[in-house]
């Protein structure tokens, strides 16, 4: 009788056990998917807010253009683009001047260049790079712009990607007569933007995911965004 009672118990304890263990996992899976969710959620809606202006402000006259720029792939490529861009600068940020020189002395060493990305981790952004802009070419007219088109086509999303995120800091300085100096800034953020999107479409064909051009033209652009803001310490300076 003794050991019939212990054998239940046992069962007891064990269906229990699994019924805890399984109510867990539950939740944990479930907590994944919302943070993952609300993390995709915020990514999107910074994106949403540069594509709802672009609309408003959008008038090429262009039908080609105009085609690009409302598909959903010219976004998926903007959005990988800057997940690129500031998962370039998280890293880069870490960096001293010298490890900094060394890469910018690095951009046709494929070999400095392929070790980069594994100790950036860029990896997954890279593969997401690559698989945007490859819908971009092959599932809208894009491939039809001219050169011209095409750059057009960049300098717009980044007007209007600046003028979504402009956060100018008011300083004494700024009210004194420094508006220029922002002004001049925000052009060189642009014209930055404008040149960096379209080497990333135009430069890196057929490379594969993992190619160093994708960072090299991420490099450029970043160094670009530097001296523009170096610029911009000096023109406030000057004044």
């Amino acid at each position: 009788m003794k050991s019939k009672n212990k054998k239940q118990s046992s069962i007891y304890i064990i269906t229990l056990f699994g019924i805890l263990l399984t109510t867990f996992l539950i939740y944990s899976c479930s907590t994944d998917e919302y943070n993952y969710t609300n993390e995709t959620a915020t990514e999107v809606n910074s994106i949403a807010k540069t594509r709802s202006l672009v609309s408003q402000t959008w008038n090429t006259g262009n039908v080609l253009i105009d085609s690009v720029a409302n598909s959903d792939e010219f976004y998926e490529f903007e959005r990988c683009s800057e997940q690129l861009a500031d998962k370039f600068s998280a890293y880069t940020s870490k960096l001293n001047n010298e490890e900094y020189d060394k890469l910018m002395e690095s951009l046709n060493d494929d070999e400095y260049m392929e070790d980069f990305i594994k100790k950036a981790n860029l990896e997954e952004e890279l593969r997401q790079m690559d698989e945007a802009k490859k819908g971009l070419l092959e599932r809208t007219v894009f491939l039809r712009l001219s050169e011209e088109e095409r750059l057009l086509l960049f300098r717009q999303y980044a007007k209007s990607r600046e003028l979504a995120k402009r956060k100018i800091l008011k300083t004494r300085k700024e009210g004194n007569g420094n508006s220029k100096c922002e002004e001049l800034r925000q052009a060189a953020y642009e014209q930055a933007k404008t040149e960096y999107d379209n080497a990333i479409a135009t430069n890196c064909k057929g490379m594969g995911p993992l190619s160093p051009c994708y960072l090299k033209e991420t490099t450029v652009y970043k160094a670009n965004i530097r001296i523009a803001n170096k610029d911009y310490e000096n023109c406030i300076n000057n004044q």
